[in-house]
């Protein structure tokens, strides 16, 4: 398979919309009920990319038009705000399109947010996972991501409670800021 990882652009938006609202209509990788609307998404995008602190990544295929296939993103999301003592820690967060799951996409896509999280300078990455979601817990363990709480029953969607796993990966950033 013939594919980049590369920053988001504006136009990758509705590529990304097209797998995160499936994933509201069909999965339960995120437990949002209402898919997003083209301006929501353009707002989420200018939020990440106003600094360079909550970086989104694409994966892209390239056709035989020259034109890209988006297959999958991901982004680093400032945790808490990431004000005062949460500076240095982001969520991390991967979606891909359901027809290259399970081929490295996802795998890829999580191993640039983790080196774009260490020239960030952070200290700590977190995902929640649903606990159903057995290969995105297994593809965070495989990059060292460590399982770190269960939420139980802390979510609802498609007529069942949803259990939440949380993950963790320390990175080799320390601080010495005295703030």
């Amino acid at each position: 398979m013939d594919h980049v990882i590369r920053p988001v652009k504006r136009s990758d938006l509705d590529a990304i919309n097209r797998i995160y609202n499936r994933e509201i209509r069909e999965g339960t990788a995120t437990w949002h009920t209402d898919e997003w609307s083209a301006p929501e998404r353009l707002d989420w995008f200018l939020s990440h990319t106003e600094s360079d602190a909550q970086p989104i990544f694409v994966c892209v295929q390239k056709e035989d038009t020259m034109e890209e296939r988006l297959l999958g993103f991901s982004y680093l999301t400032n945790y808490r705000g990431s004000r005062g003592g949460f500076k240095y820690t982001r969520e991390s967060t991967v979606y891909v399109d359901p027809e290259y799951q399970r081929k490295g996409v996802g795998k890829q896509l999580l191993t640039h947010s983790i080196k774009a999280a260490r020239c960030l300078k952070l200290h700590v990455l977190i995902a929640w996972i649903d606990s159903s979601n057995i290969g995105s817990i297994l593809l965070h363990e495989s990059l060292n991501f460590e399982r770190i709480g269960l939420e139980p029953e802390t979510g609802y969607k498609f007529g069942e409670w949803r259990s939440n796993t949380e993950m963790s990966l320390l990175l080799d950033f320390e601080t010495h800021d005295k703030s």
